[in-house]
């Protein structure tokens, strides 16, 4: 953590942690699911680990896209040279 970053990018890894760390737990309730019992648990764990996982980097990916914005400031727009004809 940088001196100037404040509570948004604690905030942004700390869900991101959590999302990651649910979606662990929802794979291994995915993966015990898993049998004659039917495919609908099994589903349902499946699809909360897909949404916990990519939520959790997206949460990272935010965090890092800001903070680079923070460090050297907002992106330079194309440059276009125009030629006399």
């Amino acid at each position: 953590m940088n001196d100037q970053d404040g509570g948004t990018g604690e905030i942004l890894r700390t869900l991101g942690l959590m999302l990651n760390l649910s979606a662990i737990v929802a794979f291994a309730l995915f993966l015990s699911t898993l049998g004659p019992g039917g495919p609908g648990p099994s589903a349902l764990a499946a699809a909360i680990t897909v949404v916990a996982f990519l939520a959790s980097l997206a949460c990272f990916a935010i965090d890092r896209r800001r903070t680079e914005e923070e460090a050297y400031g907002p992106a330079a727009s194309p440059v276009t040279v125009a030629a006399e004809v």
